[in-house]
């Protein structure tokens, strides 16, 4: 019976072992998990937040990872980046954006253009040099919303605002609205039911929250 539990317990934890290993490769990128100790010497595995998203975004063509095979989640994304993924996305990439003339001079300059057409953003926002700095919370929230409202027809949330938020006072009324609405459709992950009184608006977007936005409009 001692021999039986034995084997039966050998067999669970080669069991767990080939389980962790399979989970582990169903994402493409080795620094989205990794293996952590427990204060009893466990190993366990871990993931990050954005896995999911990541993945998914990654296999349809619409992010990209890096040339050494990793994706860095953590790592801040540039605004002329997240505008060309967010616009190629709203066009469901069948638009032939080389076809845009553009006053920007960078790779980016079609989106650019083809974001402020349409009204995602305003004519001249951002200057060059800016479109090469990090994209903040707020920029990528207010870009979200006005992509899903112009581009994908989804009506402006009409609901009460209660919003807790203690750091958007500088906000318009318009942008204000445009919060609320990506709080409803949850644009960034943990808005709809968030209880923090703080939003972090000029904090920078990392790779993981964009992938993590970017799919939830897609």
């Amino acid at each position: 019976m001692k021999k039986r539990l034995v084997a039966l317990g050998l067999t669970v934890v080669m069991l767990i072992g080939l389980f962790s290993i399979v989970y582990a490769k169903t994402y493409d990128y080795p620094d989205l998990t990794w293996e952590e100790k427990t204060k009893t010497g466990k190993v366990v595995l871990k993931v990050h937040p954005a896995a999911r998203e990541i993945t998914q975004a990654t296999r349809i063509k619409i992010m990209d990872g890096y040339p050494d095979g990793t994706f860095k989640p953590d790592d801040t994304i540039r605004r002329g980046e997240f505008i060309k993924i967010l616009m190629s996305l709203a066009t469901n990439r069948t638009f032939d954006f080389a076809s845009v003339e553009s006053e920007y001079s960078q790779w980016y300059g079609p989106y650019v253009t083809v974001a402020e057409m349409q009204g995602v953003i305003e004519k001249n926002e951002f200057t060059e040099a800016e479109l090469e700095n990090p994209i903040t919370r707020i920029e990528m929230i207010l870009m979200l919303a006005r992509t899903q409202i112009i581009m994908k027809n989804i009506p402006l949330t009409q609901v009460e605002d209660k919003l807790k938020y203690t750091d958007i006072g500088f906000l318009t009324k318009e942008e204000r609205e445009l919060v609320l609405h990506a709080a409803q459709y949850e644009l960034l992950e943990g808005m709809k039911e968030s209880t923090d009184t703080k939003l972090n608006p000029h904090a920078n977007l990392t790779r993981g929250e964009a992938a993590v936005a970017i799919m939830r409009v897609y």
